[in-house]
């Protein structure tokens, strides 16, 4: 998608992105140079900041992170004994 600057130097973000991300008049931004492109990130109000905390920290509520990194690790290492076995059987 095409947009112009104005002669205030303002942009006008096209209207599927707005609806896409929900943004609403007054919406804030944080606007950062990386090489020759310009980013800009919504910046999230408290609210809905401490919404996602939460639901992450609901989410994080009983999991056992070292207990599923040790399973995944022995998962993998039992896959890549199998496909030892298949290698030297052949």
């Amino acid at each position: 998608m095409v947009t112009k600057l104005s002669s205030k130097g303002q942009l006008i973000i096209p209207k599927k992105i707005r609806q896409a991300l929900d943004l609403q008049p007054g919406a804030e931004f944080n606007v950062e140079l990386v090489g020759k492109e310009i980013i800009l990130r919504p910046v999230m109000d408290e609210t809905e900041l401490n919404t996602i905390i939460q639901e992450l920290r609901e989410l994080a509520q009983g999991a056992d992170l070292l207990a599923d990194l040790e399973a995944d690790r022995q998962w993998e290492l039992e896959k890549e004994r199998r496909r030892e076995e298949q290698l030297f059987a052949g």
